[in-house]
């Protein structure tokens, strides 16, 4: 009996076919009748370098609860709440180059929440030709400004006075414009203009003015 014991211990690994029945202990001639019984886990292999890991059929066991996929929070990676800074800033600086001037200037808004509205332009810079703009007769570095005034009058009606000047080799120039401006439909504006220029030259100067109304509907 312990030879068939034996026999059925080393063979069990290698002999898939049942062992016939011999005549013995109950329990040992079931184990040696089945050598399945005596077999370890199934072990299997994804890759040739990777180590042996337990062949498993059924899937992993999901934890009760929310099963949602929840991401990893580190520090520092919360989102915080945008930041804005509607206000602008009231002053303003730029350089400028056209055909008949170039210069620097810089502004600022004195006054400009609310009905009224003041600002002021200050500049220098280097006429390179007359007459093409306002300014005075002759090319050569000037100092220029501008004078805004604005008034609100009621819900539609807007009031502006404008005053421009230039000067530079011994000369002077000088523009005043007014315009009142009314709504008179949300595309339909009234809008009425009166400017009055001055130059001073060697030796004498001129004086002209004008003015215009227009009804403007915008697109």
């Amino acid at each position: 009996m312990l030879g068939v014991l034996g026999l059925a211990l080393l063979g069990g690994p290698f002999v898939t076919l049942p062992m016939p029945v011999t005549p013995g202990d109950p329990t040992l001639m079931a184990i040696a009748s089945d050598p399945a019984q005596m077999r370890l886990y199934c072990f299997s292999t994804r890759c040739g370098d990777e180590e042996w890991q337990v062949a498993m059929s059924a899937p992993m066991p999901v934890e009760s609860g929310d099963t949602r996929h929840r991401s990893l929070r580190l520090p520092g990676s919360q989102s915080y709440a945008a930041l804005s800074a509607p206000a602008t800033p009231r002053d303003s600086k730029a350089s400028y180059s056209n055909d008949f001037r170039i210069g620097t200037r810089y502004g600022v808004q004195v006054m400009r929440d609310g009905p009224t509205q003041i600002g002021l332009t200050l500049g220098a810079g280097y006429r390179l030709a007359p007459l093409y703009d306002d300014g005075i007769n002759q090319p050569g570095p000037v100092l220029r400004g501008e004078l805004n005034l604005g008034q609100k009058v009621g819900e539609r009606a807007t009031w502006t006075q404008r005053v421009q000047f230039e000067s530079g080799r011994g000369e002077a120039f000088v523009k005043q414009s007014v315009s009142f401006d009314v709504n008179l439909a949300p595309n339909w504006t009234l809008e009425s203009d009166f400017a009055i220029r001055h130059d001073t030259q060697t030796g004498g100067g001129k004086e002209t003015a004008e003015s215009s109304i227009e009804l403007r509907r915008r697109f």
